[in-house]
């Protein structure tokens, strides 16, 4: 106990340190550069903060904890919405007192996210994502990634520094430890406790993996980069879906038991719904309400089933 209340501590302070260095450093090079950080937020900070969804499903994938695997995905996916953006709404309503204002931009990705999606629920609903459907995520998403590119940037703020590839990897790393720590304490306890595999995915593990989005996220919103704090969400979710589930699915077919398509798979499509439609208005303590009860009902339906 004493040693997970440790490893808890170390990793939330690696993630609140490495966050803000990678923040401003993303910011810097989005600029430098010439694309907007909002184009930076989807690719280069989704991408960096997916990377415990990447790590974590792959290895519960390879060594046969497919539910684990496929529940840290979507379970990824709905904390980004009803923990992640919901808590950079409060944050900047409660303690700034004001709106999240997101990109013109981000309207077609979280198209494009709610498109992804539903993607999900299509390749899900026979039992199974086989390695076609797997390399059909993946192709579309890294087509996506390509399209991306060729926006024009938008900022024409100078930057307060050019930022430095060198402490973006710092940075990167320091999220990546910190969340490893993090979940390796949260899932100690949860084991101890005797909680199910899939259950321990859907949540004690996916809420671990969002992590780096929570402090990429707040962090974003607290410097007023309001683009990146929604864009990171949106490009997570995204990623999670074509990047990462197209990988396992590709090393091995994923199976996807009942409960995921009937219950979960569902209140995911419903959560991308809602965002997509909040996201088209400034986003105060309302929206963080709405998704925050996504979360809450998502987690009521965990507990319904055990």
């Amino acid at each position: 106990m004493l040693e997970a209340l440790v490893f808890l501590g170390v990793g939330l302070l690696l993630l609140l340190l490495g966050a803000d260095a990678f923040i401003d450093n993303a910011v810097g090079l989005a600029r430098k550069w010439g694309v907007s950080t909002h184009v930076i937020g989807v690719t280069l900070v989704a991408f960096a903060t997916s990377l415990p969804e990447v790590l974590v499903s792959l290895l519960a994938g390879t060594r046969g904890h497919s539910d684990l695997a496929l529940g840290n995905i979507v379970g990824s996916n709905m904390s980004n919405f009803g923990l992640v953006l919901a808590s950079a709404c409060f944050l900047c309503w409660y303690r700034y007192g004001r709106s999240i204002m997101p990109a013109p931009g981000i309207i077609t990705d979280s198209q494009v996210m709610l498109a992804f999606a539903f993607l999900l629920y299509g390749v899900a609903l026979d039992g199974i994502v086989a390695r076609s459907e797997g390399a059909l995520l993946l192709l579309l998403y890294f087509a996506y990634v390509a399209w991306l590119f060729r926006r024009p940037a938008d900022d024409n703020a100078e930057p307060e520094s050019e930022g430095s590839l060198l402490r973006l990897s710092i940075g990167v790393a320091a999220l990546l430890i910190g969340a490893h720590l993090t979940i390796e304490g949260a899932v100690s306890l949860a084991v101890g406790a005797g909680i199910p595999e899939l259950v321990i995915g859907l949540t004690v593990v996916a809420v671990g993996t969002s992590l780096p989005e929570l402090a990429g996220s707040l962090t974003a919103a607290r410097k007023g980069f309001h683009d990146i704090a929604v864009a990171n969400v949106i490009g997570s979710n995204i990623a999670n879906i074509g990047l990462v589930l197209g990988v396992l699915a590709l090393v091995s077919p994923v199976p996807v038991g009942g409960y995921v398509i009937s219950q979960t798979l569902p209140l995911l499509l419903l959560a991308t719904i809602a965002a997509l439609g909040l996201v088209r208005l400034p986003m105060g303590r309302v929206a963080g309400a709405v998704l925050a009860g996504f979360f809450l009902l998502f987690l009521f339906e965990l507990l319904e089933s055990l």
